[in-house]
């Protein structure tokens, strides 16, 4: 058999190998992980998505104490103290009044002491609001709308989290394709590296043929090198993007990636600015700060309770009463403000006016951003049409030029450089499959779907 045959037969014996790499994961370091499991992971175990509840939590919570302060408030303060000095009331003679056929009153100067002990006061209010109703009633609105903000803040980061975890899913297969490209170029070297010698040896090859072969292989195990770190970073994102430890081992799936849908233009934008997280943020900011306008006008008015009140004391004076009850109208109401409510005012319908060119503004956004995504995938979408017709056309010459090189009417090299020419058109094509991919995700991200 001559070297010619030898290389051809070596080099053949690697192209099962070399597509088994392009669609199978190799030597499993772990479970296989399809890209919707990592989504799911992500979805109950992303630190931020996590956070983002925490605060929805909050919100709702400031919600029910805006609610409370409708309802009466009950207030006790106790005071217990001991008198240093002696405490007493002094009537002068007659103070109290001279009458006839009895004298003044008191007859002489009489002074009455409280006795030194330790003495207490307690002091019981209860407080029903009654004109602050209606201003309650718009920070409970408020709150509300801040409670609707938190939900939405928790789509937006649960969004962000999925199109992410896609994003460096798409990104670990590209960099797994590669790497297989790469694995099976290094072993096809070496082989040919092998034949090469022998070839060498046998006066049958140039020495410049063996080194131009090394370099290939040297220049091809050192692009496998360097593709290892950016690949196990971005495992590592993956990892803690799905809350889990960040060395945990897994591998990707090929076949959980499937082809993306292209939807009507129109109709796409029309849901974006329905359910986009940004247009219903700045929607209810809007109403936020109408409510802040209203509440800020509402300062105006007077606050006015309904008030019971008991003073109880212990030991304080043997002459004043020891329980004081009352119930009452409560009226507090800044007459003079030097102006402060009215600029509180203008202020928030400054805030109010800026948030509506903000909502436009975010629109007209959203617009230009789900345009620019749609075209996005349109051009995906060809690109992964063109490579698949590239594909097949460097298989067929790679069957050509075999039939060619078996009949010595091509070189070891064409054959060679076909091989090539195949293995880069089915990188591109697994490229362009996963680019399809990610330009589907952020399509559906700019739209504002959940999933």
């Amino acid at each position: 058999m001559s070297a010619s045959h030898k290389q051809l037969r070596g080099l053949m014996s690697y192209v099962p190998a070399f597509a088994a790499f392009l669609v199978f994961p190799a030597f499993l370091q772990g479970q296989t992980l399809t890209l919707n499991e990592a989504i799911h992971l992500a979805e109950a175990h992303n630190r931020a998505i996590q956070v983002a509840k925490l605060d929805q939590r909050k919100t709702a919570d400031e919600a029910s104490v805006a609610r409370s302060y409708r309802f009466p408030s009950f207030s006790l303060t106790a005071l217990a103290s001991q008198s240093l000095s002696q405490v007493g009331l002094t009537f002068p003679l007659g103070s109290l009044g001279t009458y006839p056929n009895v004298g003044p009153i008191p007859g002489k100067t009489t002074t009455l002491e409280g006795p030194l002990k330790p003495a207490g006061i307690f002091f019981a209010n209860v407080t029903q609001p009654l004109s602050q109703q209606w201003k309650i009633g718009l920070q409970t609105q408020f709150a509300r709308v801040g409670q609707k903000i938190s939900e939405q803040q928790v789509r937006d980061t649960h969004q962000a989290t999925v199109n992410e975890v896609r994003h460096l899913y798409f990104g670990i297969l590209q960099a797994e394709s590669e790497k297989k490209n790469l694995l099976a170029t290094v072993e096809f070297l070496r082989e040919l590296d092998r034949n090469t010698r022998h070839d060498e040896l046998q006066r049958v090859a140039l020495h410049t043929d063996l080194l131009n072969v090394q370099a290939q292989l040297a220049q091809a195990e050192y692009e496998l090198l360097k593709l290892e770190d950016p690949l196990q970073t971005q495992k590592q994102q993956l990892n803690r993007a799905m809350g889990r430890g960040v060395n945990t081992p897994f591998e990707v799936d090929l076949l959980s990636v499937t082809k993306a849908e292209v939807p009507d233009l129109d109709e796409a934008c029309a849901r974006a600015l329905a359910a986009r997280p940004e247009i219903l943020l700045a929607r209810l900011k809007a109403q936020q700060a109408t409510l802040g306008r209203k509440i800020a006008n509402a300062d105006r008015i007077p606050d006015v309770s309904l008030s019971a009140t008991v003073v109880d004391t212990v030991n304080l004076s043997n002459i004043l009463p020891n329980r004081l009850i009352t119930a009452g109208i409560q009226v507090n109401w800044d007459v003079f403000d030097w102006g402060r409510k009215r600029k509180k005012i203008d202020e928030a319908r400054s805030s109010e006016e800026e948030v509506s060119l903000q909502l436009k503004d975010t629109e007209a956004a959203v617009v230009i951003d789900v345009t620019h995504r749609y075209h996005q995938l349109l051009e995906a979408k060809k690109e992964v049409e063109v490579m698949e017709r590239l594909q097949s056309a460097a298989q067929e010459l790679v069957r050509v030029t075999q039939n060619q090189y078996t009949q010595k009417a091509a070189l070891l090299s064409d054959l060679l450089k076909a091989q090539s020419n195949l293995a880069d058109a089915d990188h591109q094509a697994i490229r362009a499959l996963l680019d399809l991919a990610t330009a589907q995700a952020d399509l559906e991200k700019a739209i504002g779907g959940d999933e």
